[in-house]
């Protein structure tokens, strides 16, 4: 709870600790007149960028004191420059965010740059991702076509969450790929597609709808990734995310192989699926933001999730809007990322490594 401090109506006090402004007695004053930085990792123009900004808006109008949030994008790093910022310089006064993909592959691996803790950090909220696998006509004009081909997949970095889920997949069907990493973005994926340097990627369903969509006649999602709860149960369809015909990535496997599919691969894709990827978009805050001013984000974000206005703006202008996690979800999955079991540890490993 937000801890009072003034007393029988004297003046509130100012702490000066690490910079912190201390909260006022009425809690719904405490970010009024003030502007919050979101700092995301995707360029400007990217699916992520458009669906931070979106969030935003709708933050705004639900946090008491209605602050002005602005976005700071800070790409780079494979995603991590901008986390690592906000671990390390944003002020820990509760007006500045990181919204955006984590890399927890990242982090368990202890990759060159990778300088922020998860679990260390304060938490808003989180959502899953709607996930496709896009890929050129002329590369693989149709699922059948998959065995035969041999093809580039670009992307954002290897250790990214979505590419390891991805690229878990691509493996998992046997496809014979090679991975590019580096592009930042799927703003810059998609333009790699287009102009034939790349022939397929990992699209987020923002990404998708913005830069290609049913029309297309350049690449098309191949699968989507069916979106699991943390308990590893897969969740329903989502209706009109994708093309009807477009099936999950089980149904993909099934179609070419015959078989459910199975193997170290497979099982390291069902761990990282209902693991980590229920929460890929996280809102997170540098450690020592006080936990009153961060119940204030959190219940700002569950109203977010629930808002009508910001569900039919979020499906008219990106597509059917992700599955938003309670706090304590978010919670959960930070703080248990690293129990890995040791077997899709080595295989999530080679995945990264790619």
């Amino acid at each position: 709870m937000l801890t009072r401090r003034a007393i029988g109506g004297l003046a509130v006090s100012v702490v000066a600790l690490a910079g912190f402004t201390a909260l006022p007695a009425a809690a719904e004053d405490y970010f009024e007149g003030k502007t919050i930085t979101w700092v995301l990792p995707w360029p400007a123009g990217s699916g992520g960028d458009l669906h931070g900004r979106l969030t935003a808006k709708y933050m705004e109008k639900h946090i008491p004191g209605n602050p002005q949030i602005i976005v700071n994008n800070k790409p780079g790093g494979k995603g991590t420059i901008a986390i690592n910022y906000v671990y390390e310089q944003a002020p820990k006064d509760g007006t500045s965010y990181f919204y955006g993909n984590w890399s927890p592959s990242a982090v368990l691996d202890k990759s060159p740059g990778v300088r922020y803790v998860p679990e260390e950090m304060g938490v808003v909220g989180s959502a899953g991702a709607d996930l496709a696998f896009m890929i050129r006509y002329d590369q693989v004009p149709d699922l059948g076509s998959i065995e035969e081909a041999d093809f580039i997949v670009g992307g954002r970095g290897a250790t990214n969450a979505i590419e390891v889920l991805g690229n878990l997949a691509l493996r998992t069907m046997g496809a014979n790929f090679r991975y590019v990493g580096g592009f930042g973005g799927f703003s810059k994926i998609q333009a790699a597609i287009k102009a034939d340097e790349v022939h397929g990627g990992h699209a987020g369903l923002p990404g998708y709808v913005k830069f290609f969509g049913p029309d297309s006649d350049v690449a098309y999602p191949l699968y989507y990734h069916q979106q699991f709860d943390v308990d590893g149960n897969p969740l329903p369809k989502p209706e009109k995310a994708y093309p009807a015909s477009t099936p999950t990535f089980y149904e993909a496997y099934e179609s070419v192989h015959g078989e459910a599919p199975s193997g170290k691969y497979w099982d390291a894709y069902k761990w990282w699926n209902s693991s980590l990827m229920s929460a890929a978009t996280a809102i997170l805050a540098p450690p020592g933001v006080d936990d009153g001013v961060l119940e204030i984000m959190q219940t700002a974000f569950q109203e977010v999730a629930k808002d009508p206005e910001y569900l039919k703006e979020y499906e008219d202008s990106i597509g059917v809007p992700p599955p938003f996690n309670p706090t304590e979800k978010t919670k959960q999955i930070l703080q248990t990322f690293r129990d890995m079991p040791p077997e899709v540890e080595v295989v999530v490993k080679e995945v990264s490594a790619l």
